[in-house]
This record gives structure tokens, sequence and C-alpha cells, in this order.
């Protein structure tokens, strides 16, 4: 590689880690201003804009004081419904559910607290609501309440009376769900209209500080099979590099002709509202800013942001005495592919797997399907091996396998490949001014020798879809969260041993694991293509170190796992004999592209020719009309 090469290497590198520093260096202001903020806006909360015109009261034209500032009102009291995984806590102020915890998922690795959803939003589950910040604070009677069952009942000034009945899922369902059953009844002496009102689906916000904006949203799907998927970014306006851009709008309104189930999901856990009956609905997103805990080594805190939805309810029209009765299935639960797709209703589609940044365009397609396949494969071998980190080491060595011959026949193919080195360097000399001629003649080359230039990148395109829907599965699979294995603590994190003293910079082995093996892999793979080509394939494994230093430990296993097999592979084939470099046979018929080069080649001739004949060949003028020997003429010397 000549000096220039070396000096662009070195520049683009200088300027990656100033990038990387000036970035983190850049976060760090950012993130201590936000804790500034949030301190002053946690002694200095908003006020609750227009509460009570969001009660079922302000639906019938009557006005209701919040109950924690009536006078004489009667306080919050909340009522405990539980089977063997779930604590669902429901409050009598707005009817709902105001937290669930999940008795099987653990918050922090040492245990202790459960995870809780909703445990951010200042309403419950089920509540009313106009629209974000506008929210039904009535104080509901509790008429009817049973170990399986609890019934709230409301009646405004007007003459609507509200019943709301949650009802713990039937034991054929799964015990993360909980039914609701709300009635409106007219109990006046005029026809009355309920309307404008939304069911509040709750709130989801991060558990831990490596959580990004993207993983926390809301989603929809409509009747037609299209799902959608809007991240608490949506309200916040876009940022480049998660550090330049603006608030653009605080929330967002979609119209839905037929809903079938929405909600609102973080990295792990899920909340879906799915109506008895699809119908058409309008549906309100917003998010609103949360203080997330560090682990045990870092206590500081991050400002982050939650988001909520609201779902709307079907426009009632009745007469004195109607009743009506709408009836929800809501779910509170993890995202576990398996457990949702046992839900019905497509509810897998809430791990939005073809959400794939980058390379989504390309791969999405394929994908989807692999990433589904890999997470049931991991938990089918989990129940044979007993833990989820030897389930991933023996599902990447069965897709080594299976892609052996491929990887064989490439390894093959490099090696002839290497062996035109000496010649492909004396074209480049000969041809050092005439690009074009030059890879002219190393087409030639390929073709005379039967090889494709592709071939040695084989493997690579075949493994980087399985890469990513590795990536993408393990981006919110709930099944290997807290999962240990070695000195992993948890596959669904990095794998940081400690901080590096001065840098403040986590140690994560297994990146480094899969950047050295990455790196002996390209060592020992026989090279091809120039020197300059040669230093950019021995920086790929430092560029992939560098981004996947702080995703999760299982996506640097499978890597790892993968290069390892790889190494031994290259060696084994190594041990073969080597190929020979024959050249094609060849045939009196001429393939489609010889065809066409030289086509192309006498094209350019007749160019380079000038004027003389209008550009056309010999050939080609020997077949005018009027001259000598056309067989036009030829006809007409017949006809005389």
């Amino acid at each position: 590689m000549d000096r220039t090469s070396w000096i662009g290497v070195i520049v683009c590198l200088c300027l990656l880690f100033t990038w990387g520093w000036w970035n983190a260096k850049e976060t760090a202001k950012q993130l201590e201003a936000q804790r500034e903020q949030a301190a002053q806006e946690a002694l200095n909360p908003p006020k609750e804009v227009a509460e009570a015109a969001a009660t079922p009261n302000k639906a019938a034209g009557a006005e209701t004081t919040p109950a924690d500032d009536a006078p004489g009102a009667v306080p919050e009291v909340t009522h405990l419904l539980e089977n063997e995984l779930v604590k669902f806590h429901l409050t009598n102020v707005g009817a709902g559910i105001k937290i669930a915890e999940l008795k099987d998922q653990a918050r922090h690795l040492e245990g202790g607290e459960f995870v809780t959803i909703n445990e951010n939003a200042s309403h419950p589950v089920g509540a009313f609501s106009m629209g974000p910040e506008l929210f039904d604070t009535t104080t509901w009677n509790v008429t009817e309440k049973s170990a399986e069952k609890i019934t709230f009942e409301t009646t405004n000034s007007v003459g609507f009376t509200f019943s709301k009945t949650y009802r713990l899922a039937a034991p054929d369902r799964d015990p993360h769900e909980i039914t609701l059953e709300m009635s409106v009844r007219n109990e006046s002496q005029t026809p009355l209209v309920f309307a404008d009102q939304f069911l509040y689906a709750g709130s989801a916000a991060p558990l831990h500080l490596n959580e990004w904006s993207m993983q926390i949203g809301m989603f929809w799907l409509q009747s037609d099979g299209k799902f959608e998927y809007e991240t608490v970014d949506h309200y916040g306006g876009r940022k480049i590099l998660g550090i330049f851009g603006k608030n653009e709008i605080s929330d967002d309104e979609f119209s839905i002709e037929s809903l079938r189930w929405a909600g609102v999901n973080d990295q792990f856990f899920v909340t879906i509202v799915q109506p008895e009956v699809a119908h058409e609905a309008t549906l309100w997103g917003s998010r609103f800013p949360v203080i997330v805990e560090g682990d045990k080594e870092a206590s500081e805190k991050k400002r982050m942001f939650a988001a909520e939805a609201g779902i709307g309810l079907p426009s009632l029209s009745m007469n004195p005495g109607d009743q009506q009765t709408l009836r929800y299935n809501i779910y509170l639960g993890p995202k576990e592919f398996a457990r949702l797709k046992g839900l019905g209703e497509e509810k897998q589609l809430v791990m939005h797997y073809d959400e794939i940044p980058i390379f989504g365009w390309l791969f999405g397609w394929a994908i989807k399907p692999l990433a589904s396949w890999l997470i049931m494969g991991l938990v089918f071998l989990k129940g044979y091996v007993g833990g989820y980190g030897i389930a991933i080491i023996l599902i990447t060595l069965l897709i080594r396998l299976i892609i052996w011959p491929v990887y064989a026949k490439s390894a093959r193919s490099m090696k002839r490949m290497s062996k035109l080195t000496p010649m492909m360097k004396e074209i480049r000399e000969k041809y050092e001014d005439n690009p074009q001629k030059m890879n002219e003649e190393t087409m030639k080359l390929y073709r005379t020798y039967n090889i494709n230039p592709l071939g040695g990148c084989l493997p690579m395109f075949i493994q980087l879809p399985i890469f990513l829907a590795f990536y993408r599965m393990l981006w919110s699979a709930a099944e290997l969260r807290h999962e240990s294995f070695l000195w992993v603590d948890d596959l669904a994190m990095p794998d940081t041993m400690f901080m590096i003293p001065g840098l403040d910079i986590p140690f994560n082995l297994l990146p480094i694991l899969m950047g050295i093996t990455s790196f002996i892999q390209i060592w020992i793979t026989p090279k091809t293509g120039d020197k300059t080509q040669q230093m950019i394939f021995m920086l790929m494994p430092l560029i992939f170190l560098v981004i996947c230093y702080n995703f999760a430990a299982a996506l640097a296993l499978y890597w790892t796992t993968s290069n390892a097999f790889s190494i031994l592979q290259t060696w084994l084939m190594n041990k073969m004999p080597e190929p020979e470099l024959q050249k094609k046979p060849t045939s009196g018929k001429k393939s489609f592209m010889q065809r066409m080069q030289e086509q192309a080649e006498e094209a350019q001739k007749a160019k380079a020719a000038g004027g003389s004949g209008g550009g056309m060949t010999k050939k080609d003028r020997t077949r005018m009309p009027g001259e000598k020997g056309d067989r036009h003429t030829k006809g007409k010397k017949k006809r005389k």
C-alpha cells in the first residue's frame, strides 16, 4: 500500500476515534443538563391541565372535582387481583389497573423488586381520557368484589351510569391477561351520546440506562394486517447522532379504519389492549420524561422518556333506558415470542422483527422469519441443555454446518483467485492509465480461468442476514433477560466485567474476543486484491468491535463462536491439496457476456474511426440498398 493510502487510513481512524470521544463528551454534558432539568421538574411539577374536563361526567356535560382536592372526597383505595404470575393492583380513582407486578420477572439481577408495568404513569390502565393530560379522576364505587373479579361503578349528574368489571383470565388463557367489561347505561329521560372518549392503554418506560429510545413506543394493528409502530422519538423530533435537533410535537393522533389491537412497549415488556370487535378508532400517543435508576455500580440517574397511548372508544347513541357493553382483553407482560404468539390475533408482531436500521430495506424480508426461527430454536435447545449460552453456541454451530458447503466452495474460489495476483498485477501496471481497459482485461482473466470474483463474498452475504436476525431478535428477547453464562450475568446486556480506571469505559470481554477471532480469521484467509483492499479487510474487525462493543452479550457470543468455527474450517481447508489454476475449456459457442463485450468493442472501434461510413462497420455498409451485392439490387435485376 502506497504512502497516500496509508495516510488516508490513518486519517480515517483518527476521525473515527475523535468523533467517538467528542460524542461521548457531548452526551455526558447533555445528560448532566437533563439531570438538572429533571430535578427541577421533580421539585416543581407542572400542574395538571383540565383534569376534571376528562371525566365521564364531562362526556355527559357535567363537571367534577379531582378526588385528591375535593373536600370530604373518598380517598384512593387499591384492590388486588392476583394469580400465579401477576399481581394486578386496581384503583378506585379512574377505575383501572394502577400497576401490574410480574412475580416471575425480577427488576434487578440480585432479585428483590418485581418488574412493574405502568409504574411511571399517573393514571391507571383502563381509565377514561379525552387526550394527553386529560384523564378521569372520578372516585368510583366498588359494587362487587371477589378473588377473581372486581366491579366499579359511578353515575354522573346528566344520567349516564358507568360500570367497569375487571376479571382474571380463564385457566386456559395466559395469566398475564385480564378482561375488562365496560357498560354504559342511559338512565335519563332524554337521548344521550357517549362520544370523544379514549381508553388509556397505560405507559411503557425504560428499565435500564442502556435502553434506546427506539425500543420504547406505541403500536397498533389494523384489520387489513398492517402493523404500525411509533417510537418516543416521533413526539420529540428526530435528532442527528442523538445530539442535534429540537422537539417538534408533544403528542399526536392517528386515525384507524378498523382497529384490532394497540398498546405500548419498552425493550422487554408490553401492554396490549384488544377490543372484542374491531372498530374504527382514533389513537393518541404521547411521551413524558422519567428518571431511570442505574445499577448498583452506577448510582447516577439518567433522564429518558416513557411512551403512553389512548384508544378511542366507539361513539354510542343511546335512548332512555338503553345499555351498551364494550369488552376488552388486556395483556400486561413480557415480550416473549412464543407467549405472544399463543395469545392469537398475531400479537407476535409486537416484536416487530422487520424493523431493522440501515439494512432493513435490503434484508427485512429475510430477517423477520429468521429471527422467529432463531428464538424458537433457542427456547427449544434451552429446554434440553438448561441454559441459553450453550443453546446459542449449539445453534451457531448448526448454522455453520448448514453453510459448510458454501464456505468450502468459497474458500477454494479465493485460493484460485489468489493465484491470479501476479497476472492481475501485470494488468494494472500495463493499463495504469486506462482504467476501462484494465477492467476489461481483468474480467477477461476471470473468464479465462472460470473464477467468480464475488465467490469469496458469498458466505458473508449469507451470514449478514443471520447476524442481523440475531441482533434484531436479541433487541427485545425477554427470554434472555437475566440469563447467565460463564462470567456473563445477563446475556441481554453487555458483559461488563469492570470499568477501566481513568477512562470510565466498561471492559466488555466478549466483544474483544469477537474482534480478536475476526482478525485471526481474516489473517489466515487467502489474500486477494491489492494491498489497499487487504488493509481495509484487516481493519474490519476493529470497525465491528467499535460498533458492537455495547451490544447484548448474546450477540457477541454468537459472532465469536461463528468466528472460532470459521478459523477451524479455514485451517482444515488449508490442509487440503491446493486447487489447480486451469484455463476454462473453449467451445465454438460464445457466451452472452462475450458477445456483448465484442459488440461493445466493435462499436468503440467504429466510433474511433470518425465520420467514415457514419460510424458503421464494413459489414453494415455492404448491406446498404443500391450497392453491389445487396439483396434489394439482386431482386430488381431478376424482375428485369
